[in-house]
């Protein structure tokens, strides 16, 4: 096997505001490793009660450079999706617990998906020469570090019981 691939899931991410949120995955290349995504699916989650959907909206995702220094956010152990089972060297967090420091810089990856429960982008595009390269942090076409985004579009029933997800394969 060339490269090494896994999966990171930032897990249900519950959001109340609309406009831009705090970042829901992170992604930071070491100084000796980068990374390439090579699929990405997001969806929109409803929690046990059900809320009201801002009418003909959609979601916008979007996976961003960032610039600022990270605080906070939950440790994600990339899942190994190949017989090595080696630890991954990027180091992942999610927006279960709140990242902040960030600011949303440059647009790498963005799609809307309806602002439905059970709403998500496919993860077709693996392998078509589209992947995003997150370059080590010491290279000369590092991206420094990146993360996912979602925009909630304003109107009832945005602010409660709605949760998103993000899953990024990667390969190092």
């Amino acid at each position: 096997m060339m490269y090494r691939p896994y999966v990171a899931d930032s897990g249900l991410i519950a959001f109340s505001s609309t406009g831009l949120s705090a970042p829901l995955l992170y992604f930071a290349p070491t100084t000796t490793n980068d990374a390439n995504i090579i699929a990405i699916r997001v969806s929109a989650e409803v929690s046990g009660s059900a809320p009201t959907a801002v009418s003909n909206s959609d979601l916008y995702f979007s996976f961003n450079v960032t610039t600022g220094t990270k605080a906070g956010g939950a440790a994600v152990t990339p899942a190994p999706l190949s017989p090595s089972l080696l630890a991954a060297n990027t180091v992942v967090s999610s927006g279960t617990t709140a990242i902040t420091g960030l600011t949303q810089s440059t647009e790498l990856w963005g799609a809307p998906i309806p602002f439905a429960g059970g709403a998500f982008v496919t993860d077709a595009w693996e392998n078509t020469g589209r992947e995003i390269n997150l370059g080590a942090s010491g290279s000369s076409n590092a991206n420094k570090t990146t993360a996912f985004y979602v925009t909630v579009p304003a109107g009832p029933g945005a602010g409660s019981n709605w949760l998103v997800r993000v899953m990024a394969w990667f390969a190092e």
